[in-house]
């Protein structure tokens, strides 16, 4: 999802201003595709072409003066179909490459330096956006069909962030000779479902300790503006306990469900328990989840902040993803009749943060709650459709390179860990297929041909890791979240320049000779980028939920 001011929507909106406003969207009618308008720069010598597919989706390409034949193609990620304070729906092309708002990166220029072609599109369908992403699959593979026929390349890559994972994994299992190598950076790995079912588990424990008006991911699923606005007023109650949070950091206890109110247990305990459920990370941009000071005698009380910190973009995803997902699949898509929330809190977050939690028997006593309280009864059909969204088999033979934050908190992390399991299993299946095969081989010519066919791991995993300790205080002792953000690894789509052009130097590489570099090769690229992690073997938090 694109990065947006959620702390000026939450600052914005109010429940009764969204019930009265008014929302006119205007939509653009299909169009024919057409002969793009080229126009060379005659300072830089780069040529840029605007054009639009044949649903009238715009499009633009950039090829520089000193062209080598590789091309990249940028797939954005997920974009609402409708405005909100601090968001405006893109009408056309607004990224050609990737970048970095709160690193102000914008690798456009960095890219056509390089001599890359660069190719984008608006993955819109009739002028709205959402989770179209079944549709993104198609306009991306005409984009590269019908630039391939206009401009000679060599090798092409296909790249892309968040919202991209589901596309763009299923476009090249699809699409087989549609790219040379795939670039994912910080995206959702197939399906949705997995990190979508944590927002709703999310929400819907906001409505059991905070608020019991909060209809969370029940209330998605009404199409257009009446579904939109529907959204942004239940986002308006989880927005005033965000605010007020961020002034008393959660100290008021516990106020619902009346059994639990006597307990005194802080509603950041809560909050905390919400969190390590939904596998939302404890570090943020301004919490190192270990610095203590003032405000935060211990390091679980720097990591509730983080959650808080975090949550109001997780929240995001959570409702704005949830709301364009709702309209593919249909209302009711969340079911928790089924959910053992004591099973998705980890026994290591248990001894972790005991005093962030309030100690062992204000844990039980928010289970025991969370156990006995009514749940959420899904709509069978809608369910099953949103475990067969933007189905994948990570079966792809060609270079896949991926790069995603240790903490990032829109997207997490463990998508990408989701991701990589998920290719490495089918890898080790085609193993244990060649090796039998070899083992039945019985002459020369055929053991010949099988030793030059032997399965190839072919994808590669890259973290950006946060500083060891970043968390500043005021004079007040309490944490600042004015101060600088951390310098790396966290936020959503947040890197620094370094990193991403690594990522893009790894991508043409891989796309060049059809493999990714060796360990040996890639740790020397990795070891010169600061934070960029050089061990193959570290993995983030696993999603909660994996199809």
């Amino acid at each position: 999802m694109k990065n947006v001011n959620l702390k000026k929507l939450i600052a914005t909106l109010g429940a009764s201003a969204l019930i009265s406003t008014g929302l006119v969207v205007a939509v653009a009618a299909p169009a024919q595709a057409n002969t793009p308008v080229c126009v060379e720069d005659a300072k830089s010598g780069v040529i840029t072409c605007d054009g639009a597919l044949s649903n009238g989706a715009k499009y633009r390409t950039m090829v520089p003066s000193n062209y080598g034949g590789t091309f990249f193609f940028w797939q954005h990620g997920v974009r609402p179909s409708y405005p909100y304070p601090g968001y405006t729906p893109p009408k056309g092309v607004e990224q050609m490459a990737p970048t970095s708002v709160n690193h102000k990166v914008d690798t456009t220029k960095s890219m056509l330096g390089l001599g890359y072609g660069l190719a984008a599109y608006d993955c819109s369908t009739g002028g709205l956006h959402g989770w179209n992403t079944a549709d993104c699959v198609e306009m991306l593979n005409e984009l590269v069909t019908i630039t391939k026929k206009r401009i000679s390349i060599t090798k092409t890559v296909v790249y892309g962030s968040s919202m991209a994972g589901a596309i763009l994994t299923p476009y090249i299992e699809k699409y087989p000779n549609g790219a040379d190598a795939v670039g994912i950076l910080a995206g959702v790995s197939p399906s949705i479902a997995n990190t979508l079912k944590s927002g709703c588990d999310f929400l819907y424990i906001f409505s059991v300790f905070f608020d019991p008006t909060i209809k969370g991911c029940t209330v998605m699923g009404t199409k257009g503006v009446p579904g939109h606005m529907a959204v942004l007023g239940d986002f308006a109650k989880v927005g005033a306990l965000l605010t007020k949070w961020s002034v008393d950091y959660g100290s008021s206890p516990i106020a619902y469900p009346a059994p639990l109110a006597a307990a005194g247990i802080p509603q950041r305990s809560a909050l905390l328990l919400a969190g390590l459920i939904a596998g939302i990370p404890t570090k943020s941009s301004h919490m190192d989840g270990i610095s203590v000071g003032g405000l935060v005698p211990e390091g679980s009380i720097n990591s509730t902040v983080a959650i808080l910190e975090n949550a109001q973009d997780f929240l995001g995803t959570a409702y704005f993803g949830g709301q364009g997902v709702a309209e593919v699949v249909g209302a009711g898509f969340y079911d928790n009749t089924k959910t053992n929330y004591s099973a998705l809190l980890a026994d290591e977050d248990l001894g972790r943060f005991t005093v962030g939690l309030s100690g062992d028997d204000a844990v039980n006593a928010m289970l025991a709650t969370l156990a006995a309280y009514p749940r959420v009864e899904g709509v069978p059909a809608s369910v099953a459709k949103l475990a067969a969204l933007d189905k994948s088999k990570f079966d792809t033979t060609k270079p896949v390179v991926l790069l995603s934050n240790e903490a990032d908190r829109l997207v997490l992390s463990g998508n990408q860990v989701h991701y990589v399991n998920k290719a490495k299993a089918v890898y080790e299946a085609r193993v244990a297929a060649w090796d039998k095969r070899l083992a039945d081989a019985t002459n020369q010519p055929e053991i010949s041909v099988l030793l030059k066919n032997k399965p190839v791991w072919n994808t590669v995993s890259m973290y950006a890791m946060t500083p060891d300790t970043y968390t500043k205080f005021t004079a007040t002792g309490a944490p600042d979240l004015t101060a600088p953000m951390a310098t790396s690894g966290v936020g959503h789509e947040s890197f620094t320049k370094e990193q991403l052009m690594t990522w893009v130097r790894v991508l043409a590489s891989s796309a060049k000779t059809g493999r990714v570099p060796s360990q040996t090769v890639l740790t020397s690229y990795l070891s010169k980028v600061p934070y960029l992690n050089t061990d193959p073997d570290y993995q983030p938090e696993e999603l909660k939920y994996q199809d």
